[in-house]
């Protein structure tokens, strides 16, 4: 009753105003509907409008339900075929297309405007299972109006037709909002079929729906084709879904027992040689399978190495680094990375300052330093096996096209499901950098951060999950959309980290360097309790420094070192000062060698220039119904 008043209220502001401001209504909307033997209705509905040009510009559109709830409570999908459409008795231009939960026609040309009076509309579909098979009748509940026009509709008709030689048994009307029982319609029953009349207005939100009994009988039951053929129009958008699923999962498993698994690891122990021709960039390349953080960790190492062995100096200042090259004559066989590194600063003049003043030549010296280490050794030590991968993620994206294709959903539906993609997305990026942080012995707190990142999303990620299954509990083929979206975007990160393999060269080194970072984090009597070990020195502890930074413990090592300072004669701590670096903490070198080496990486990004971003019924049961308006 409330909706009643509230388009009444609205009916009589309409009414009240000027009359330039006339109001935009249906005159009468008619419904001719025709049952055939088989269950297929032919409806011709002709729509009678007053346009002024203010919703009514172009034309109107009539949007159609498609999906019913079916006996077991499943959704099913009816066919709608427009066959003809008319305005004023001419043929008028029109466009399908999908809705949420329906086909919306869309009559008119947008290059043209519908004169300011009275035009009659007339649409002629198809559509089929709309008959309700009971126990001892059969039975069509329409929707003849539906309950979503834009305009008040002064009079409903329609009419139902059986085949020759039926007879209808019972009609009974339902007028009012979706849901609401008003009887305010007439029905006259004559032979084989029988007119139903609106006895009043109907407003904003409400409509007519019909019932018309007939024997069993008169149209066909549902045959075994037809419901073989029902079922994969019900379920076609699943079977995309979820076959298409385990396509791609059956590839990636496949590619992956074939090309991706790892030979298998040997016995790890604590080692504090070095892996033979390896320099800390190539070390960092070939743990991780490529260079991590932006390369700016292998730079820094690399520089701390090349300082080490006296082919530069490092200068750590306020607020900028300064490497400077030395007159000691670099090898041929100086390793790819470090070579780059060299040439950067002799361009320079012999000195380069990293700062904000010189963040393009950081850039471009990172852009060489990468793709130097990635061309010397490309598929030596590891596969990613990229070629493959990018085929599974080819067929994971034509899969999702398809399916969108033959879904029968609006595009903001589909655009709200896909965009549900990104809170798997981000929630694997956050665990695969939990377990490298995890793994690389980041500080406590980032680590934590990371498992509340986690948690947090992965919480957000169900209730986004739940929301959107119910916001689209009504839309057929949601839920394995949805599954199909999360798990493309799960499978591809994964075989994305799992398709990448170490070579048996590259495992025997991965298992040496975890042997090296073992042997850097162990505590000082730890260390010494291996047979072998060599003792605690200044020339050790630089050796390995570098190998510390790209493996993220390289405070752990300078802890190790500045105990072993303390414990040694007096004043050897005061008495450590390398050649190759100057810094600030000059009562504690060791300490401020350990911060400068952590801090050197974040110093060179952040000096690089950042880029710019851009069964009983109701009104509104039944089949038919939808709505309406003016475009």
């Amino acid at each position: 009753m409330l909706r009643r008043a509230l388009g009444l209220s609205l009916f009589l502001l309409f009414a009240l105003a000027p009359a330039v401001q006339a109001q935009e209504v249906i005159r009468s909307f008619q419904s001719d509907i025709r049952i055939a033997a088989d269950g297929t209705l032919d409806v011709r509905e002709t729509i009678t409008v007053t346009a002024e040009g203010d919703a009514i510009k172009h034309g109107i559109y009539r949007d159609f339900p498609r999906y019913f709830v079916k006996a077991d409570g499943t959704l099913g999908k009816v066919s709608f075929d427009v066959q003809a459409v008319t305005r004023d008795g001419a043929p008028e231009p029109f466009t399908t297309q999908a809705v949420e939960g329906g086909t919306r026609i869309q009559i008119g040309n947008a290059d043209e405007t519908v004169p300011p009076g009275v035009h009659t509309y007339r649409i002629d579909y198809q559509t089929d299972r709309q008959i309700s098979f009971r126990t001892d009748h059969d039975a069509l509940v329409w929707n003849v109006t539906g309950t979503g026009w834009r305009f008040p509709i002064e009079s409903a008709r329609a009419v139902v037709t059986l085949p020759n030689g039926a007879r209808v048994l019972s009609a009974d009307t339902y007028t009012g909002a979706k849901g609401e029982t008003g009887q305010d319609a007439t029905a006259k029953i004559s032979g084989n079929h029988v007119e139903f009349q609106s006895t009043r207005m109907l407003y904003v939100g409400e409509g007519l729906t019909i019932e018309a009994s007939f024997p069993k009988g008169v149209v066909a039951a549902p045959t075994s084709a037809q419901i073989r053929a029902w079922w994969w129009r019900d379920n076609l958008g699943a079977v995309i879904a979820y076959s298409g699923l385990a396509a791609v999962f059956a590839f990636f498993f496949a590619q992956w027992f074939a090309r991706g698994r790892d030979p298998k690891s040997g016995i790890v122990v604590a080692r504090w040689d070095l892996p033979k021709g390896v320099s800390p960039a190539l070390a960092d390349y070939i743990d991780e399978s490529g260079l991590t953080g932006g390369a700016w960790s292998a730079l820094s190492a690399s520089a701390i190495d090349l300082a080490v062995k006296g082919y530069v100096t490092l200068d750590n200042l306020d607020q900028a680094v300064t490497i400077t090259r030395t007159s000691k004559p670099v090898p041929d066989d100086l390793p790819a990375g470090q070579a780059v590194l060299i040439k950067t600063v002799e361009q320079h003049g012999g000195a380069f300052t990293i700062e904000r003043a010189t963040g393009k030549a950081v850039q471009a010296m990172s852009t060489a330093f990468r793709a130097a280490i990635k061309a010397e050794n490309r598929d030596v030590f590891f596969h990613n096996n990229r070629g493959v991968f990018f085929i599974g993620l080819l067929a994971s994206v034509g899969i999702a096209l398809i399916w969108c294709f033959t879904s029968g959903l609006s595009s903001d539906s589909i655009s709200a499901i896909a965009l549900t993609g990104a809170v798997p997305l981000l929630l694997g990026i956050l665990i695969w950098k939990a377990l490298r942080a995890r793994r690389r012995r980041i500080m406590v707190a980032a680590r934590l951060l990371l498992t509340v990142a986690v948690i947090l999303l992965g919480m957000i990620g169900l209730l986004a999950f739940l929301v959107v299954i119910d916001s689209f509990g009504d839309v057929m083929g949601a839920g394995a959309a949805l599954t199909m979206v999360w798990g493309l975007v799960v499978m591809n990160q994964l075989f994305f980290i799992l398709l990448s393999a170490p070579t048996k060269r590259g495992r025997d080194i991965r298992d040496h360097i975890a042997g090296l970072r073992l042997y850097l984090t162990l505590a000082e009597k730890d260390r010494m309790n291996l047979r072998g070990a060599p003792k605690m020195s200044p020339a050790h502890f630089e050796t390995l420094l570098p190998y510390a930074v790209v493996l993220g413990v390289e405070k752990r090592w300078s802890k190790s070192f500045e105990i072993w300072l303390s414990a040694s004669v007096a004043g050897a701590a005061a008495a450590y000062a390398p050649v190759w670096y100057s810094g600030t903490r000059m009562g504690n070198v060791a300490g401020d060698i350990a911060s400068f080496a952590s801090s050197m990486g974040s110093s060179m990004a952040a000096s690089v220039p950042k880029s710019n971003a851009s069964g009983s019924g109701s009104s509104g049961s039944g089949g038919g119904g939808g709505g309406g308006g003016g475009w």
